[in-house]
């Protein structure tokens, strides 16, 4: 019988120091595939919040200063990360095996971390469906007479 898991999915950022931590986003999956693409669409999401284009409706009225090209730029790093075919196959294939995930960016004062681990997962115990039938009460006690209906005149 074939092992099962279910991936617990976070984005974290943390300061270079070791000393604050950040948990940004977080997803319990159920498969595989579903735990990649959601590192897939959660790195590319937060690729558009480090660097957000200057059309963004939130930054219509801040005043933007423009970023050296020399430094590090873990938006640039997410963006391509997510949209690589060939990543998304394999974290796919590395959570397929059970194997965990990760992935890191550094930035001037942060390091961004992509984490897939896959938990052993036991199969959740089956409920009989309800069928609309009820079985009579087998329990005996004191149960109220039914009232007599009488005809009115």
């Amino acid at each position: 019988m074939p092992r099962r898991y279910a991936y617990r999915c976070e984005l974290l950022a943390r300061s270079l120091d070791g000393t604050y931590e950040a948990i940004l986003a977080t997803y319990r999956a159920t498969t595989p595939r579903l735990a990649a693409r959601w590192a897939r669409q959660t790195t590319g999401r937060y690729a558009g919040l480090l660097a957000p284009t200057p059309a963004t409706p939130y930054l219509s009225r801040v005043p933007l200063v423009r970023a050296p090209a020399y430094g590090p730029r873990p938006d640039a790093v997410l963006r391509a990360w997510a949209n690589t075919p060939e990543r998304y196959e394999h974290v796919l294939l590395a959570l397929a095996e059970g194997r965990p995930y990760a992935f890191t960016v550094t930035d001037y004062g942060a390091r961004y971390e992509l984490r897939v681990d896959p938990l052993p997962a036991r199969r959740a115990p089956q409920i009989p469906a309800f069928t609309g039938r009820t079985r009579p009460s087998t329990d005996r006690g004191r149960h109220r007479r039914p009232r007599l209906l009488r005809p009115v005149p």
